[in-house]
């Protein structure tokens, strides 16, 4: 599968807000909290079973993340549904970028995937999506 969303699922960045400096573990600079919009507009029901997260720290350093769902859910999203989450980031410098997929299947174990579009996190501007 190339790089695309399936077709009719797509990804939103509804919000992405600083969190709090005191809230931030030892060993990170800062941290952003991240609300997706997952879209279902195919014509098939789908479950999202998996992701996998691309984060580029401020000193060009790239980590993945990937792992079951989304916030311990594996949302199932039926034509025209759409499902929110928030969760966060941590970073290590004062600025940094996320992107990646999420990886499900249909009623009839057709896989599918949502790209999840790169945006941009820095303690100044507090991010864009």
């Amino acid at each position: 599968m190339d790089n695309e969303s399936s077709s009719g699922l797509s990804v939103e960045i509804v919000g992405l807000n600083r969190i709090p400096d005191e809230r931030v573990p030892s060993g990170y600079k800062c941290g952003f909290a991240y609300t997706m919009k997952i879209y279902n507009y195919s014509l098939e029901n789908v479950r999202l079973l998996s992701r996998k997260w691309m984060i580029r720290q401020f000193d060009g350093s790239l980590e993945t993340v990937e792992g079951d769902g989304v916030v311990g859910e594996q949302p199932h999203m039926e034509p025209g549904e759409s499902h929110v989450y928030t969760s966060y980031c941590l970073l290590t410098g004062e600025h940094g970028s996320m992107w990646g997929f999420y990886f499900g299947k249909d009623d009839n174990e057709i896989p599918v995937i949502w790209r999840i579009p790169r945006f941009d996190m820095s303690i100044e501007g507090n991010g864009s999506a």
